[in-house]
C-alpha cells in the first residue's frame, strides 16, 4: 500500500537524520529497507521542503529530522483519516452518500466532493459515493464542517446496484 511507504519512508528520513537536499541524489535502489525505485526524487524533495515550511518536521542538529508536536497531531491525523477503514472487516453493507447542494454553494459542493474522494469514496454519480465501511460520523461532521448538512443524505444498503461487482473490486472485497 502507497501510504505505509510513506509511513515507512518519513520514519526512515527522521531515524537517520538525512538532510532534505540530499534526498534527491539518492541512488539506491533500497534505502534502510525502504524500496524507493519508482519515486520521482525531485517531488520527495518537494514534499519535504514542503514539510518543513509548514512546520510539520524541523532540523535537529544533534538528532537530525524530528516531527514537531504540530507533526505529529497531523501524522495521526492522516493516519486515522486514511487508514482505519481498510483494517475492518466488512459487515456487507454499503454507505451511500447523497447530496443536492445548490448553485449558490458552489465551492462547498466540489470541496465536500473532493474531500470524499480523498477518503476513499467511489463516486457513482456526482452527487452520488458510496463506501463499503461505517462512517456516519465522518460524513456528518465533513458535511457540519461546510455547512451543506441540510443537502446530505446517508443511506445504509445491502446492495449496491449494476455496479456492485466494480465496486467491490475498487475497494479490494473479493
Amino acid at each position: 500500500m502507497k501510504g505505509d511507504f510513506i509511513i515507512k519512508f518519513i520514519e526512515a528520513i527522521i531515524k537517520t537524520g538525512k538532510d532534505i537536499n540530499t534526498i534527491s541524489n539518492w541512488t539506491p535502489l533500497y534505502y534502510k529497507g525502504i524500496k524507493i525505485r519508482g519515486y520521482d526524487y525531485k517531488k520527495t524533495h518537494q514534499g519535504f521542503r514542503n514539510l518543513k515550511s509548514r512546520g510539520i518536521i524541523a532540523e535537529d542538529k544533534n538528532r537530525g529530522f524530528r516531527l514537531t508536536a504540530g507533526g505529529r497531531v497531523w501524522f495521526r491525523d492522516i493516519l486515522s483519516r486514511n487508514f482505519k477503514y481498510f483494517r475492518q472487516k466488512w459487515d456487507k453493507k454499503w454507505r451511500i452518500v447523497i447530496f443536492d447542494i445548490p448553485q449558490e454553494l458552489h465551492k462547498e459542493r466540489t470541496n465536500f466532493r473532493r474531500k470524499l474522494k480523498s477518503l476513499g469514496f467511489y463516486m457513482l454519480q456526482k452527487s452520488v459515493f458510496i463506501f463499503p465501511y461505517p462512517c456516519e460520523e465522518e460524513v456528518g461532521r465533513l458535511a457540519s464542517h461546510f455547512k451543506i448538512s441540510d443537502q446530505v443524505d446517508f443511506i445504509t444498503a445491502e446492495s449496491a446496484g449494476y455496479s456492485e461487482d466494480d465496486i467491490k473490486r475498487f475497494f479490494n472485497l473479493y
